[in-house]
Formats: structure tokens, C-alpha cells, sequence
């Protein structure tokens, strides 16, 4: 019995290799072999992959964390060109000189006739030799302009004085604004109301959507699709990202820094993946999977919310 399940798995493995490494390949290519500390370096990307092999992304992405030193700066969409070869390009900064490996991206794949669900291609090995701007050692520097005067001991005291000054301006005609108000209640009712929050809006549809028990309905594909469109709509409300017009790559990558710590960019990415297998690839997942899968989506807006600084927020609801 032992032997059995042992070459079923064994089976599971070479075919699970054969269907990622069968005519494919993924190469990386540094426009130029040098570059300079802190330069811009393109690096072009060609993806062949198999006829029987369907692309879920077109926007490559480093695997894992980048090393010590390495910045991508911008990552290109792929094209393919008539003779199905996938060609993009990457920006990338090293701050580190010596020979440098680039990092390894990959792509998502799935391969319909083999029901595979979701599979990736790397890219291979390449390096660029970093060159270091300055030679080695101290050098002494040059062409140092003399340093500026400083300012006079009391402009300081002025700078405080004027802010005290203006402050106080501010809150008397406030005051003035408030009271001419309270004299006159019907100009209350003429005031214009604050727009709502886009978390706010985010979390009302979701509720909305939970009510209507799509997946109960046999509608999988509405339910998974309206939850995705909520987090793409909430990008674009608060961080003017045009989400709905990216592909799932894309608005990966156009997540600012605040909304892409402790893994919160790795999540989003996994939601959209999973609305694209049940979009594109048909995928038909239970009730309890749809339900996990808006909760998860409402987990993902709090911590986005959260991490928004709080003179963010207020900007947004001026």
C-alpha cells in the first residue's frame, strides 16, 4: 500500500514539472552588462510558454524579498508579439556595486487541457556588474562651497511669534463664522454636507453584497467579481488609483507604501488572483469559500484604513 501511494505522488510531482518546465522559458536580459551605484537599470524580459498554457497576469513580479541594496523601480506589461513570444521590460536600481544577481520574477500560469489550477514560471539567472561612483578609499573632497551664514540668533523667536500671531487670527475668525451661524438656523440647513468616506462606502457594499447570498443563487462569479470591484473602487476613492482600468499586476504595483506593509500587498494579490480563477478559468468554489473570501476582503480594507496616516484622512474627506 505504502509502495502505491508513493508512485502516485511520484507520478503528481513529474507531472506538476513536466506541465511548468515543458517548452517554456523565462529569460532576463540587463540592457547593458555595467551600470553605475543608483543608476536606472532596463532589464527586457522574453516569456515562451506553451501552446496549451494561458497567462492569469501580465505584469512580472520579483519572487520573495528583494536582496539588500535592489530597487524596482517600474515593471511593464508584456506583449505578445505574432510569433506568441511574450516581450516587457523592468527599471531597477542597485546600490550595491560588484557583481550583482538580478532578481528571479515570475508569472502565473494555468494549463486548461491538463486542469491544472494555477501554476508559475520563473525567469533565470542573470547578473550586471555595479560600478561604484566614487574610487576606493577616502578621497578627500572637492569644490566644497563655503558654508552659508546662519541665520540671526532671534529669528526663531520671530518665526514662533508669527505663528502664534496667525493662529490666533484664525481661531477669532472662527469663532466669528460660528457665532454669525448660531444667529441664524436656517443657514445650518444650508451648509454642504461632507462627502462620505470611501471606507465607509466600501463597507456598506459589502454588506450589501453578504445580503444577497449570490453563491446560495448559483451566481459565484457575481458575488466574487462585485467583492473585487469593491477593493479596486476603494483604491481609486481614497488613493486615486485607476484600479478598474489595471489589469491584476498592475494595481499590484500601483499600491502606495503605507498599503503594502506586512504582507498586505501579497493578500491583495491573492484575492484578485482568486476572483480571476473564478472569472477566467471558471472556477466554481462552495458558499463557505465565498463567504471566507469577502471576509477576507473586509479584513483587508480595515488594515487599509488603518494604516492611512491621519492628515491622509482628513485630506480625503476635505
Amino acid at each position: 500500500m505504502k509502495k502505491l501511494v508513493l508512485l502516485a505522488w511520484l507520478l503528481c510531482i513529474s507531472d506538476r514539472v513536466a506541465a511548468q518546465g515543458l517548452n517554456q522559458a523565462f529569460q532576463i536580459t540587463p540592457e547593458n552588462a555595467r551600470a553605475n551605484v543608483g543608476d536606472s537599470v532596463n532589464l527586457q524580459f522574453r516569456v515562451r510558454l506553451d501552446e496549451r498554457d494561458l497567462l492569469l497576469d501580465t505584469v512580472p513580479r520579483p519572487v520573495g524579498s528583494l536582496p539588500n541594496g535592489v530597487r524596482v523601480l517600474s515593471v511593464e506589461k508584456m506583449h505578445r508579439t505574432p510569433d506568441r513570444i511574450f516581450h516587457g521590460r523592468a527599471w531597477l536600481a542597485f546600490y550595491r556595486p560588484g557583481r550583482q544577481p538580478l532578481p528571479v520574477f515570475s508569472l502565473p500560469f494555468m494549463r486548461i487541457v491538463e486542469g491544472m489550477r494555477q501554476a508559475t514560471i520563473r525567469s533565470d539567472s542573470a547578473f550586471i556588474n555595479v560600478v561604484p561612483i566614487l574610487p576606493a578609499g577616502n578621497p578627500p573632497l572637492k569644490d566644497i562651497r563655503e558654508l552659508e551664514r546662519e541665520p540671526p540668533p532671534w529669528a526663531p523667536l520671530a518665526i514662533v511669534a508669527l505663528l502664534i500671531t496667525g493662529l490666533f487670527l484664525a481661531l477669532r475668525r472662527r469663532r466669528r463664522r460660528a457665532a454669525t451661524v448660531a444667529t441664524r438656523p436656517e443657514l445650518v440647513h444650508d451648509l454642504p454636507q461632507p462627502p462620505a468616506e470611501p471606507y465607509g462606502i466600501a463597507l456598506e457594499k459589502l454588506t450589501r453584497i453578504e445580503r444577497e447570498h449570490w453563491p446560495a443563487k448559483g451566481e459565484v462569479a457575481r458575488h466574487y467579481q462585485a467583492v473585487a470591484d469593491v477593493l479596486r473602487d476603494y483604491l481609486e476613492a481614497a488613493e486615486a488609483i485607476p484600479a478598474r482600468e489595471r489589469t491584476t499586476g498592475e494595481v499590484v504595483w500601483a499600491l502606495p507604501p503605507h498599503l503594502s506593509e506586512r504582507e498586505l500587498r501579497q493578500r491583495f494579490h491573492e484575492l484578485l488572483i482568486e476572483a480571476d480563477l473564478v472569472k477566467f478559468a471558471r472556477a466554481r468554489p462552495g458558499p463557505s469559500e465565498a463567504r471566507r473570501f469577502l471576509e477576507q476582503s473586509r479584513s483587508l480594507l480595515s488594515e487599509w484604513h488603518e494604516a492611512r496616516s491621519p492628515e491622509e484622512a482628513a485630506d480625503a474627506v476635505r
